[in-house]
């Protein structure tokens, strides 16, 4: 009868696990690494540049997937610009192709740009 109990026990304790995990939120990284797929290109100024190693990434969140990396050289084509906490540009690094989001301190400036808003292209970031 113990060996019996133990198992009903041990199936109990797995079911009732397996219920707490279902009912925890999703971790913070899988919460907002999600949509954000807009970006027109409402860019063509010039005057930006990569930074040593700029990350693009998936979505705009620092703790969001890495697609790869833009170095000074590199083509940088910039699409338009998002608020998310930080203010993140949708780019392209025209030498390796690979598209997504960089943060504007990751990037360099050599003139004030003023760039579009990604789903609002009414409304504009500006930045020194």
């Amino acid at each position: 009868m113990r060996p019996r109990l133990l198992s009903i026990a041990s199936a109990l304790a797995l079911v009732m696990s397996g219920s707490v995990l279902a009912l925890m939120p999703a971790s913070p990284a899988s919460a907002h690494c999600g949509g954000h797929g807009h970006h027109p290109d409402l860019y063509g100024g010039g005057g930006i540049s990569w930074g040593e190693g700029t990350y693009i990434r998936a979505y705009p969140h620092r703790d969001c997937q890495s697609h790869g990396q833009g170095y000074p050289g590199q083509g940088i084509d910039v699409h338009c610009a998002t608020l998310t906490g930080d203010l993140w540009f949708y780019v392209r690094n025209t030498t390796t192709g690979i598209n997504g989001w960089s943060r504007r301190d990751a990037l360099r400036f050599s003139q004030t740009v003023t760039i579009a808003d990604c789903s609002n292209a009414a409304a504009a970031h500006r930045v020194a």
